[in-house]
């Protein structure tokens, strides 16, 4: 996939040629209904179909939940894949052979470091099966058996300051073995020496499988503990989970992974059949971690060590996951150190037992601060309610965020607002105002006038009013400006010519409401003037405002012209207001 050439002429292609209709009928039964399909929607629960899918225009759109999109859209939905994995699954589908870009000097410098990588796993992995090392002790006391150690390549760094250096150096070179994390260059003298040295290696794959770099696990308790390779041109830890690319499809398919703190857990977990696990690597969970999990899933559960230190990492990961707009789970480990032990003892069975009754995270978070809240005084249940509060505000959801609220207050025995102040407190920060700014809704007056251009519906004069600047909001004012040629000339317009230009997920959702509408009734276009009129008023308030801010500047320069200029600009705006 990373040598596609995804230019807009091939999308175009491949989007033209694909089937929309038989690719959502795949998921929920369609029904011919008008002009479009009908259905119930794949998105979220309902009765009653509002579900619509028009087939020349290749899009679709929910009047229920309000998701739309092309063909692509919905696959990334409904499959996880991201939009290059989309288009190659449709151009696969409809017999489109996609082109090939040419390799850039530094794609074939990223290929020598993969091959870097996989020489030196070999070489890991030899040096754990020929001789014996401190590696088989260990393994052999984790209950690690030969089944494991090949499916999961796992190798060993002897206690050597030159064993990679050796097997690898007159192949790749010494400056190559650096670039790729496996040597560390001398600080007093020249020349390099081992990163890994009798440590049980593991190897790490991204996420489309490649190997990309390498876990050590300390074989005679040096620190640190575990060392991973060093960011490079293959290697970002804090962007990627372990195990993902073994995991991926499950988490797809169950609409959740299994997160874990190392690498035994997960493999343990994985091994015993138990899918989509993956893990943090035992290091705090990252955003980058979790945007990629959301790629995938749009919910995850924790299954951290049981001791109070892995309780308190559960709490501070969820943080981040419900930052990414993750739904969040924990598992209750019933007693065990961690979920590898579960499974070693009690089987797979328990372990999937255990997972079915996970806790969601506010639960999770009553039962750790709140259990004994009727023995609380005042300031100790402050300082308990004070632990929720980077929970509550990293949810960005607002309706679930009241619910936690409600929930998170009930358990105290408090009065919800007692809760809710200290939350709005916490959400009223900068990042979050800016958050809500970019959620706030279309405006129905714009969507209205602009589902009517769509539909032909303006007299002349209406149509000669509308500008760009008339619409507040980016996505009406986008999908206007690339329509605009059309509506102005009133030729039909050409909506898979439309959708190569637009980039955002709330454009191509507008653009697939707006197609998909039923036609606007004589009744209703009376009130179109309701809508315009309104339009032209705010934007000439817009106008006004921006004219006191350029007038405040041009002064504060001394630009005498200019501020003559935009006051008589001013004046004229006033007058049409009046």
């Amino acid at each position: 996939m990373a040598f596609v050439d995804l230019n807009d002429s091939i999308i175009a292609q491949v989007r033209s040629a694909a089937d929309i209709v038989d690719f959502v009928q795949q998921v929920t039964p369609l029904k011919l209904a008008g002009k479009s399909y009908k259905g119930l929607c794949p998105f979220h629960r309902e009765k009653s179909p509002s579900f619509h899918v028009d087939r020349d225009k290749g899009l679709f759109y929910c009047f229920g939940c309000g998701t739309g999109g092309d063909i692509f859209k919905f696959l990334s939905l409904t499959e996880r894949f991201t939009f290059p994995e989309a288009v190659e699954h449709v151009a696969s589908r409809v017999g489109i052979e996609l082109p090939r870009k040419r390799r850039t000097q530094r794609e074939s410098d990223k290929d020598d470091l993969f091959e870097v990588i996989d020489d030196a796993s070999e070489a890991f992995h030899q040096a754990l099966e020929w001789t014996p090392n401190a590696a088989d002790d260990y393994l052999r006391k984790r209950g690690v058996g030969k089944d494991i150690i090949t499916k999961y390549g796992f190798g060993y760094a002897p206690e050597s300051w030159d064993y990679i250096l050796r097997r690898l150096s007159q192949k790749h070179g010494e400056k190559r073995l650096e670039q790729a994390g496996l040597v560390t260059p001398r600080k007093e003298k020249t020349g390099f020496y081992d990163r890994f040295r009798n440590r049980l290696i593991i190897p790490i794959h991204s996420d489309t499988g490649a190997l990309v770099g390498f876990g050590g696990r300390s074989l005679d308790g040096s620190e640190p503990k575990y060392l991973n390779s060093p960011e490079s041109d293959l290697f970002n830890k804090s962007r990627l989970p372990y195990n993902l690319h073994r995991s991926k499809d499950a988490m797809r398919r169950y609409d959740r992974p299994i997160l874990v703190e190392g690498y035994f857990d997960a493999i343990a977990i994985d091994h015993a059949g138990v899918p989509g696990v993956i893990a943090s690597m035992g290091t705090s969970l990252t955003a980058g971690q979790a945007s990629l999990m959301r790629r995938f899933t749009r919910n995850v559960v924790i299954a951290y060590d049981g001791d109070p230190a892995g309780r308190n990492a559960t709490l501070r990961a969820a943080q981040v996951l419900l930052a990414a707009g993750l739904n969040v789970s924990a598992l209750d480990l019933q007693g065990e150190k961690d979920p590898d032990s579960l499974v070693q003892k009690y089987g797979t069975d328990k372990f999937l037992e255990v997972l079915s009754n996970a806790l969601d995270i506010f639960e999770f978070g009553i039962g750790e601060w709140a259990s004994d809240a009727t023995q609380l005084s005042g300031r100790e249940k402050s300082e308990r309610v004070e632990n929720f509060m980077p929970l509550l505000s990293a949810v960005t959801d607002p309706v679930v965020r009241n619910e936690a609220g409600q929930r998170t207050a009930d358990a105290f025995r408090l009065e919800f607002e007692t809760v809710w102040s200290r939350v709005r407190g916490k959400a009223a920060a900068p990042q979050r105002q800016a958050e809500r700014q970019l959620r706030a809704p279309i405006p129905s007056g714009e969507k209205f006038v602009l589902t009517a251009a769509v539909q032909g519906r303006l007299t002349g004069d209406q149509l000669a009013r509308l500008r760009e600047e008339l619409f507040e909001d980016p996505a009406c004012k986008t999908v206007f400006s690339i329509m605009k040629p059309a509506l102005v000339s009133g030729q039909p317009i050409d909506f898979e010519k439309v959708q190569t230009h637009l980039r955002g997920d709330a454009e191509q959702t507008l653009l697939s409401e707006l197609s998909l509408t039923e036609d606007i009734d004589d009744r209703t276009l009376e009130r179109l003037e309701e809508n315009l009129q309104p339009m032209e008023n705010a934007s000439l308030e817009r106008r006004h405002r921006q004219l006191q801010l350029e007038i405040a500047e041009a002064q504060r320069v001394g630009d005498h012209a200019r501020v003559d200029e935009l006051a008589m600009e001013k004046t004229r705006i006033y007058r049409s207001l009046k």
